[in-house]
């Protein structure tokens, strides 16, 4: 009764002092009314921002990376068909694979803003993108006649990539790359044409020849092709290409597991997984916690990688005149290389470096290849809410793209001089631009 009648007097109170305060509770109320519907705007707007990341953003990239992997898979195969038929190759030939593989490499190094999706989960990732090779070990294989047979066979692509028979370190791009390049060229048809035996040192006493190099390559470029689809049907799933879809089925046959393209949680496409978000169907609890995925998981972890490893091992260890460290994965010190240099035949390491930061902007402005904003996008959203937050970020990755571009323009590849200051201006304005993404990605997250 106590209970009751304190009730009973607070609610006389109340109607006693309810004249008195009307015009403050309608003022509440609206307050109440506004601050819904803007979240109501803010929950409509992150919707459609992630429909718009993944419709012009991630899907559009990872089909052009397929078609661009399957078309340097198909000139690979035709130098190897001719070769093998007594044929010789032109140098045109020769420059059109080149062609091929920077454009597939683009398309893959503007696609690593996305990298915590199907690429990690699934360890394509490290399949078909580490480096350094190991040469020593790439020249046995490739002066040994009876792995030089099964990879020029009919399943020469499933035996490339079956584990135990080559060097994983010689798959994918950068074993391609030190077959087609040399010192920032094109290598000469002649090393093709007229049996001239390969002069890298790590070859020196092998017989190894461009024909060999040729059929190695070939292979692992199938390999190449294959993990490129299975990116694409992961995300993608059924929207993905028919006959990629098709060929990552009978790849599945091989090795099952090695080929997953769905979220091991929920059986969905990693895209409809992320338009999910909010359901219990799905691994985002809320489109919040997909654009953290997108800000932390994505843009700020390569940002890390180009700042951390792919520039800092090398310069690290160049400029500290003796043993360097840098703080791993697993938070402890490890060793750098001085040799931990992306793309090193090619020259194409600053290439390397600003495709993946344009990746970020692509990523932030809405869609590939833009250089502005669109209305759905997540700069426009921080344009609309947060103004300053926007602002800021967008002046940090417009001064790291112009520190890479400064490393482009120093006349020197990154392998020639990894110590050089402009690497040292590039590392620090890609750390920079890394603090505004977290702190944009702590925004969002919080309002």
């Amino acid at each position: 009764m106590r209970k009751i009648f304190k009730y009973a007097l607070l609610f006389a109170a109340a109607c006693t002092l309810s004249m008195t305060f009307t015009a403050c509770g309608d003022d509440d109320d609206d307050n109440n009314g506004n601050a819904q519907t803007t979240e109501n705007q803010k929950q409509e707007a992150l919707k459609n921002i992630v429909n718009t990341y993944l419709n012009d953003v991630v899907f559009p990239t990872y089909s052009n990376l397929a078609d661009a992997a399957e078309k340097l898979y198909t000139q690979i195969n035709g130098l190897r068909i001719k070769l093998n038929a007594g044929t010789n190759v032109t140098q045109s030939e020769i420059d059109a694979i080149c062609n091929t593989y920077k454009l597939t490499r683009a398309y893959w190094e503007e696609s690593e803003a996305f990298l915590y999706g199907a690429a990690s989960d699934f360890d394509i990732d490290p399949h078909i993108d580490t480096w350094p090779l190991d040469l020593p070990t790439l020249a046995k294989d490739l002066g040994d006649n009876a792995k030089i047979s099964k990879l020029n066979s009919e399943d020469g692509i499933f035996w490339a990539r079956t584990e135990g028979n080559l060097t994983p370190e010689n798959l994918g791009f950068h074993g391609i790359e030190f077959i087609f390049f040399r010192n920032g060229s094109n290598r000469n048809v002649s090393i093709f044409n007229n049996d001239a035996v390969e002069d890298d040192s790590n070859f020196t006493g092998l017989d190894v020849h461009g024909k060999e190099e040729v059929i190695f390559a070939s292979a692992i470029a199938g390999d190449l092709r294959d993990k490129c689809y299975q990116l694409e049907v992961s995300w993608m799933g059924s929207k993905a290409a028919a006959a990629h879809i098709q060929r990552i089925t009978a790849c599945k046959q091989q090795n099952a597991e090695e080929f997953q393209t769905t979220v091991a949680k929920n059986g969905l496409s990693y895209g409809e997984n992320m338009l999910a978000a909010g359901t219990a169907q799905s691994t985002y609890s809320s489109w919040r916690k997909v654009l953290e995925e997108i800000f932390i998981g994505g843009c700020s972890n390569i940002c890390g990688e180009v700042a951390d490893q792919k520039m800092g091992q090398a310069y690290r260890a160049t400029t500290s005149g003796g043993i360097s460290t840098h703080i791993g994965e697993d938070g402890t010190p490890e060793e750098d290389d001085p040799n931990y240099i992306e793309s090193p035949y090619s020259f194409n390491s600053y290439t390397d470096f600003k495709g993946n930061i344009l990746s970020i902007q692509y990523t932030l402005y809405g869609g590939a290849r833009l250089n502005s904003e669109v209305n759905n996008s997540i700069m426009n959203y921080l344009n609309d809410y947060a103004p300053n937050i926007g602002k800021e970020l967008k002046n940090r990755l417009t001064v790291a793209l112009s520190a890479l571009d400064k490393c482009q323009n120093s006349g020197k590849a990154f392998v020639q001089a990894p110590g050089a200051p402009v690497v040292k201006e590039a590392m620090d304005a890609i750390g920079e631009l890394n603090n505004y993404l977290v702190q944009a990605s702590d925004w969002i997250l919080q309002n």
